[in-house]
């Protein structure tokens, strides 16, 4: 089994990176060690797309697992927003400090990732949604509906004084 983990990884990292995704999922399907995933992933770097690569761990609920390859992503400057949305659902899931995440990172979708927080933490979802300032003002005016965050509700409402806003409420 050993001996076939090094043609697993030289497929991965010289033949064909392309295919990471799809063989990390297969991996994590056969229970394979984490730590070889880890280090596929390390050797790979950015080579590996990210969107796939993140839709595979996700379908099998192990995101935490990239969460080193997402970091090394994040630091060489990589501003796709499939990465950060997952850096994203990871901090917020470990609960890292997610709400500075939120507010200082300018590169996840606010709709992906405010949907993700509304049964995790409402105050989050109004957060997330609160920085897209405008495009996900229906979502924000739901989530503090349902979860009786009027003061939240009123002031984005003051803060955007826009009389469409006003009409949704």
């Amino acid at each position: 089994k050993n001996s076939l983990m090094k043609y697993i990884e030289v497929y991965v990292v010289k033949v064909n990176p392309l295919k990471c995704p799809q063989v990390i999922g297969s991996l994590i399907d056969l229970d394979c060690s984490e730590d070889f995933i880890k280090t596929l992933l390390q050797n790979v770097r950015a080579a590996c797309p990210a969107e796939p690569l993140v839709e595979q761990i996700e379908k099998r609920n192990r995101l935490r697992l990239i969460l080193p390859w997402l970091e090394a992503r994040v630091a060489e400057g990589n501003q796709d927003p499939h990465l950060h949305n997952a850096m994203a659902k990871i901090l917020i899931d470990t609960n890292r400090e997610p709400e500075n995440f939120l507010k200082t990172n300018a590169f996840y979708d606010s709709k992906i990732v405010g949907k993700y927080c509304e049964d995790r933490d409402p105050h989050l979802a109004y957060t997330a949604y609160k920085r897209a300032w405008g495009s996900c003002d229906e979502q924000l005016v739901d989530v503090t509906n349902r979860n009786g965050l009027f003061r939240l509700q009123a002031r984005y409402l003051v803060e955007r004084q826009s009389p469409d806003l006003w009409a949704l409420v």
